[in-house]
């Protein structure tokens, strides 16, 4: 089988990638302590230190495939350069440390300047905030080590689905709209901004059809639905889901410097190098979030 490794793979995302991923690849998660518990047993289990480089001598130099996801993932926990070094560190010593094979890192949507427009992969790059630079300096510190890695670039828009941070804003609405009491206004810290939401697993498939390229034309792609929603809508759709009265109300006050008013995505260039597209409808994605 073709070898995979995953990086980060205890989070939300590498998750589902260990899952979904399982009967196509052989694979190896890299994490700091010993192989967790929870780890499925047909992975493989090196321990590295991904910040230090004298600990990576049990990650393999040469794969058929690398999935580098390990990074702080919640834009409001950038509050110092500490997430932004630690996430270049990774990354350069992973890709010194990989001599071979194809490499997919996964960047965001939120490298994008502001702005109505739908982004494109050729949209001006101008982030907001720490989070979104430090995605756009991985992702050029990546696509500048060609040597012998073939590196490809995923800027995912909005995750949904099962163990999701709590932090982050659909679990945040669930969490309070169960917390309400009856017919009680939800009140929500954030902007009622329109995003562009992909099932998690939908996620995935991108990342693995994006990897499974051969020789692609263009290195960035965008992973999105193409589709824009307001949070204020997704608040409607979970309090209707779970067959309760609530007025939402929001703040109106961006949760980090990366917020802003709009983002949705288009994802052509995806569909048209891999036939890729979305399989899970987003009411399916918050049904089996709840």
């Amino acid at each position: 089988m073709r070898s995979l490794l995953v990086t980060g793979a205890s989070g939300f995302v590498g998750g589902h990638i260990l899952a979904r991923a399982a009967a196509q690849f052989d694979i190896t998660a890299v994490g700091r302590g010993g192989r967790p518990s929870t780890l499925p047993s047909h992975v493989r289990w090196a321990k590295a230190d991904l910040t230090d480089p004298d600990t990576m001598g049990s990650i393999a130099e040469d794969w058929w495939g690398v999935i580098h996801l390990a990074a702080e993932t919640v834009p409001s926990r950038y509050h110092s350069n500490r997430p932004l070094t630690a996430s270049l560190a990774m990354l350069l010593n992973l890709l010194d440390r990989v001599k071979s094979g194809r490499v997919l890192v996964a960047s965001s949507c939120l490298v994008y300047g502001a702005g109505h427009d739908v982004k494109t992969e050729d949209s001006p790059t101008l982030p907001n905030g720490k989070y979104g630079l430090t995605k756009l300096l991985v992702e050029t510190g990546a696509l500048a080590m060609k040597r012998s890695i073939d590196v490809r670039v995923a800027r995912p828009f909005n995750h949904i689905g099962r163990n999701m941070l709590p932090e982050l804003a659909i679990p945040s609405i669930l969490r309070r709209v169960r917390a309400a009491e009856p017919d009680a206004p939800v009140q929500m810290l954030g902007l009622n901004s329109i995003r562009d939401f992909l099932d998690v697993q939908d996620i995935v498939d991108a990342y693995i059809a994006i990897l499974e390229i051969d020789a692609p034309s263009e290195q960035i792609f965008n992973v999105c639905s193409g589709t824009g929603t307001s949070i204020g809508d997704i608040a409607k759709m979970i309090v209707e889901a779970l067959g309760e009265r609530h007025p939402i109300v929001f703040a109106e006050q961006a949760n980090s410097s990366d917020d802003r008013q709009v983002l949705v995505g288009d994802p052509s260039r995806l569909i048209a190098a891999t036939g890729w597209q979305p399989q899970i409808s987003l009411a399916e994605s918050i049904a089996r979030l709840i």
